[in-house]
């Protein structure tokens, strides 16, 4: 019995074509699972700070459950002076109930401008050479600890703490989208490509 294979005679077998969508949807899949695991190291669990005794605790707005903890903090005695980032009403007082309470403390309530975190930044700055301060706990919300962090360093010369205020915020939410991880790994991603395009106090 004798076979023989003649590459001239046989008919060429037919290449399977290539899927370019499937190749598409799968690098696509893949960067999502790669941003998913990163949001966890930058927003869910960031590399946050334990407070310190500081010349200010510094809260980042809005003036959210976050003002709480900061309450919490000063009753420890971390700082002397509790400053606080708050928007101001029509009436053209702080909308942070904070702002007129009477407390042990100093209380001192800013509004910055802009109402971002560039402005916020650029207040403590203005807010130090003020009032002499060497070092702050800078209070947010845990998603915003690492972006936050980037831009308070950049303004701030003193001795920095980031403190985090945890949160546990559903995945999505229909009633208040913003509280929502989903909301955050967009809007904090974006923000800190906007960070890194635009370096500087």
């Amino acid at each position: 019995m004798t076979l023989i294979h003649n590459p001239e005679t046989e008919a060429a077998v037919p290449k399977r074509k290539k899927r370019p969508l499937l190749r598409a949807l799968a690098a696509i899949g893949g960067l999502v699972i790669v941003w998913g695991i990163a949001g966890i190291f930058l927003y869910v669990l960031p590399s946050a700070d334990e407070p310190e005794h500081a010349d200010v605790l510094f809260v980042l707005g809005p003036p959210d459950q976050r003002v709480s903890y900061a309450q919490q903090l000063m009753q420890q005695g971390y700082a002397p002076t509790l400053a606080v980032s708050s928007p101001v009403g029509r009436d053209g007082k702080f909308e942070a109930d904070i702002c007129s309470a009477h407390r042990p403390y100093r209380i001192i309530c800013f509004n910055p401008d802009p109402f971002t975190t560039q402005g916020e930044a650029r207040a403590l700055k203005d807010l130090s050479a003020q009032h002499g301060w060497k070092s702050a706990n800078v209070l947010t919300a845990q998603f915003h600890v690492t972006r936050a962090r980037v831009v308070v360093a950049r303004c701030f010369e003193g001795d920095l703490r980031m403190v985090a205020d945890r949160r546990g915020l559903p995945l999505i939410s229909l009633a208040n989208p913003t509280y929502s991880w989903i909301y955050q790994y967009l809007y904090q991603t974006a923000a800190l490509v906007k960070v890194a395009i635009h370096p500087g106090c």
